[in-house]
């Protein structure tokens, strides 16, 4: 079969069309290219200000030149074109929360999160896999976007993975597997850390295999990864945007994307207060997404020895209660 047959028998767009039309479309379809997550800081004085980005992008290694791009509106665009430098932090895969603290402006954000000043005093965070202390080179306008090119004065690199994010949500990177050998569940090697490494790669592996499998159902109830986390979500009560962000593990777009989504669709609707909650609509869909669970759940663990999925869920259970702070 040639590759034009391909193509013709290829499914088609789930959306199209102009720009103009449907601006969040078009951001759904940008949302679709994976990007790395940034905290872009710069400072004054005793003055931050700082704001988490998946803008960052090199332009070139002669000169050393990096770019970020910042929303015309912002309130934090005097700083940072006056300032006339700044910081990069390029977040690891478990600084998911550092990247919610400087997703939008809130009081304190620097004193809720560990970090040193560089050069020119601008905040260089912890746990960051690569910084980047910058002096600015050019601004260049960008739409509705200023778009702010960097000269790198220093670097430094750190061992981990990186924050990625893509489709409105995070993710963490796993090597595909067509690209690497799959793990051997008896290594050679039984040191404990390679151990714990295996342990945490079968972790993300099936945690990535297992929702990719459940796509075809949340598409049979008429969902998205996104619209259905903000329908659980919900569920438990009404709850404001920026909530949503946090215990979503979504972006700011992707949540007022779903919100939007489920508003248009009857299932959700917003308050008086300005917190959202779920219509009788919206009820009756997440209990038909709860019942595709319940029965896909069934299916892919059917088989598999009682004790060892009581021994599994202990384990996650653990891990879960120790993240969330208890013993």
């Amino acid at each position: 079969m040639n590759q034009a047959t391909d193509l013709k028998h290829s499914p088609g767009p789930v959306e199209e069309g102009n720009p103009s039309d449907d601006f969040r479309a078009f951001r759904r379809s940008l949302g679709q290219f994976a990007t790395g997550v940034t905290v872009i800081a710069t400072s004054a004085g005793d003055e931050m200000v700082g704001m988490a980005a998946n803008s960052f992008s090199t332009v070139s290694l002669d000169p050393p030149l990096v770019l970020w791009s910042i929303r015309k509106e912002s309130k934090s665009v005097p700083a940072f074109l006056n300032n006339g430098h700044f910081s990069i932090n390029v977040l690891g895969e478990d600084q998911m929360d550092l990247s919610a603290l400087f997703g939008r402006p809130q009081p304190d954000q620097f004193g809720q999160a560990k970090w040193r000043a560089g050069n020119h005093g601008d905040p260089l965070f912890e746990g960051a896999i690569a910084h980047f202390e910058c002096v600015q080179e050019a601004v260049v306008d960008g739409g509705d976007h200023h778009i702010l090119i960097g000269r790198v004065e220093r670097y430094a690199r750190f061992e981990g993975a990186p924050l990625l994010f893509a489709q409105g949500q995070y993710g963490v990177p796993v090597a595909h597997p067509d690209a690497t050998p799959a793990p051997d569940p008896q290594p050679a090697n039984d040191s404990r850390e390679s151990e714990e490494s295996l342990f945490l790669s079968l972790l993300k592996a099936a945690d990535n295999h297992m929702s990719a499998l459940f796509q075809e159902q949340r598409q049979q109830v008429g969902v998205t990864v996104a619209s259905g986390r903000i329908l659980n979500r919900l569920s438990e009560g009404p709850c404001a945007p920026d909530v949503l962000e946090l215990e979503t593990f979504l972006g700011e777009s992707a949540v007022d994307d779903a919100l939007m989504e489920l508003s248009g669709k009857g299932q959700a609707e917003r308050l008086a207060d300005g917190n959202w909650a779920l219509t009788d609509e919206g009820r009756d869909v997440r209990a038909a997404l709860r019942r595709s669970a319940e029965h896909f759940t069934h299916e892919q663990l059917r088989g598999i020895p009682t004790q060892d999925l009581a021994t599994a869920e202990r384990v996650l259970g653990t891990l879960l209660r120790r993240a969330g702070g208890g013993q």
